[in-house]
């Protein structure tokens, strides 16, 4: 398993699209990003699955993708959000005629799992989001 060479596919995935202005691998704090929409990707964790001893591992890797979008007062921070949201999702959809989403054959699939955090911005126009995401990987005879 090529851990670097995954989470590159993943963020080249993540932001195709051109929406957002800052993107990157290492976190960074919102009030640190002058050019939003913004999109930061984390890899949180692995997860290895083994059923049986002398079979290979499962392993599914945890990432999350977090979001910023802020906007002037006229403007609902979470109306951009929630566009950045679907964005993030509709890059992970499964591509017509494949049963998952492989990052270009990669992975046996990549997709949002669990509860996405929202902040919307209410008080101060700046809206963050947290999006789990999970990774399939191929088996592996690691431990």
């Amino acid at each position: 398993m090529a851990r670097e060479t995954i989470m590159a596919a993943l963020f080249t995935k993540l932001t195709a699209s051109g929406a957002f202005l800052t993107s990157g691998r290492r976190l960074v704090m919102w009030s640190q990003v002058a050019d939003q929409p913004a999109l930061f990707l984390r890899h949180t964790g692995d997860d290895y699955h083994r059923h049986a001893t002398g079979v290979p591992a499962k392993v599914t890797m945890d990432c999350e993708a977090w979001i910023y979008a802020k906007t002037g007062p006229d403007v609902s921070p979470d109306t951009t959000l929630n566009a950045l949201i679907d964005g993030v999702e509709t890059a992970l959809a499964r591509p017509p005629g494949f049963p998952s989403q492989t990052l270009g054959g990669l992975v046996q699939h990549a997709w949002i799992e669990g509860k996405v955090e929202i902040h919307p911005g209410d008080l101060d126009g700046q809206a963050i989001a947290v999006i789990p995401i999970k990774i399939l990987c191929p088996a592996t005879n690691g431990s």
